[in-house]
């Protein structure tokens, strides 16, 4: 090699190091740049809620950096977008199978999995659907999404009668997970379980007597005529000589509202029958401690408003301003027990003195309380 080939080929070197180092010095710096823009610009309208928006910024940005550390992210982001607006399923459940074959480290692996689970539990895919709750929570057992997938578990027995399974599940939520997103659906589907079995180890029949109407054996078997007729399946409130219903004996029925806890239980001496979250009385305005009883009941009650701000004077039953919400069971003068149109407390102590339930659960608690139940309230 001649000495001018030499020192050509050593230049040559010379330049390509100088373009590599300019690569890494000035290229990339720009486009890690340009990644991080436009990721912090999908990010942003997905933080924001305006998933409509996020949606083709964030097919535009996995078309343009499929490799980007940052396109897991943006996977989860696209999939949750999508499935918020209630875009076509398949499309969603092809976004989740894509984070989860494809991306196993990614910080939303869980989340993959337990809405891949979800879908197919709606889908009936019953089996599917289990395996991935399962790998939620036995890869992932610190991940909050981990509550999730054992209320889905629990919905998949119930389906399919193994109501023992299914109160472990909603149980586990329930006990594990009291403050999750799930905690309120595993709380109500735990207490409709565990209703149904008391009802159905304690449920006795009864032949109607002459003279007998639904107040009169109500009042006997201290219930509400609103359970015998569900008890019983009644079509009307007419009742016939010798016609055979159900009922059950209330008389140990008693309220134990916990202030601190913000729950109320329902129960039979001192097994807890129901469990239910409510709102409690604020500390400007707390609910009264001590023992009472039922003494009135309301369906669709009048609320006479004397509050600062929202309606005023007399408001009607069923009027979306009225916040007794559609029962009353009332305990105390101007204290009772009621419906809500502020859903979003429940669980908190933000009330006037009463206590508020969601209007699901005051209505069955309604069909249960006869005016004269013990009701204890402590903190």
């Amino acid at each position: 090699m001649s000495i001018r080939t030499s020192a050509l080929f050593v230049m040559g070197i010379i330049v390509f190091f100088i373009v590599f180092i300019a690569l890494f010095a000035f290229v990339l710096p720009i486009q890690k740049r340009a990644i991080n823009e436009q990721f912090s610009a999908c990010e942003k309208s997905f933080n924001d809620g305006k998933y409509q928006e996020a949606i083709p910024l964030l097919e535009t940005f996995i078309k343009k950096y499929p490799r980007s550390k940052k396109t897991p992210d943006v996977y989860y982001y696209l999939a949750m977008s999508k499935q918020t607006l209630g875009s076509n399923t398949n499309d969603v459940i092809l976004l989740w199978e894509k984070i989860v074959s494809k991306y196993p480290k990614s910080k939303h692996i869980a989340e993959a999995y337990y809405y891949l689970g979800q879908w197919q539990e709606t889908d009936k895919d019953y089996d599917k659907a289990m395996d991935n709750f399962k790998i939620v929570i036995d890869k992932y057992p610190d991940d909050p999404i981990v509550a999730g997938a054992l209320l889905g578990m629990g919905k998949i027995y119930q389906t399919k009668g193994q109501e023992l399974e299914a109160v472990a599940n909603f149980q586990s939520v329930v006990d594990k997970y009291p403050k999750s997103v799930f905690g309120s659906d595993a709380e109500g589907r735990l207490g409709l379980a565990t209703v149904g079995r008391y009802i159905q180890k304690n449920l006795k029949p009864y032949k109607v007597q002459k003279g007998d109407n639904l107040v009169i054996i109500a009042n006997k078997f201290h219930i509400t005529p609103e359970l015998i007729t569900r008890l019983s399946d009644l079509k009307s409130n007419a009742l016939n000589v010798g016609q055979n219903i159900n009922v059950i004996d209330g008389s140990n029925f008693n309220v134990l509202i916990n202030l601190t806890e913000c729950k109320l239980y329902l129960k039979s001496v001192d097994n807890i029958i129901r469990r239910y979250s409510v709102c409690v009385g604020k500390k400007e305005t707390s609910t009264p401690t001590g023992s009472y009883n039922v003494t009135d009941k309301a369906v669709d009650p009048t609320w006479f408003s004397t509050a600062d701000t929202g309606a005023k004077g007399e408001v009607p039953g069923g009027d979306p301003r009225n916040e007794l919400g559609s029962r009353w069971i009332g305990f105390k003068p101007s204290y009772g027990v009621h419906g809500t149109i502020f859903p979003e407390s429940i669980g908190k102590a933000e009330s006037h003195g009463c206590v508020r339930m969601n209007n699901k659960d005051v209505e069955e608690l309604y069909d249960i309380v006869a005016v004269g139940m013990p009701i204890k309230i402590i903190n």
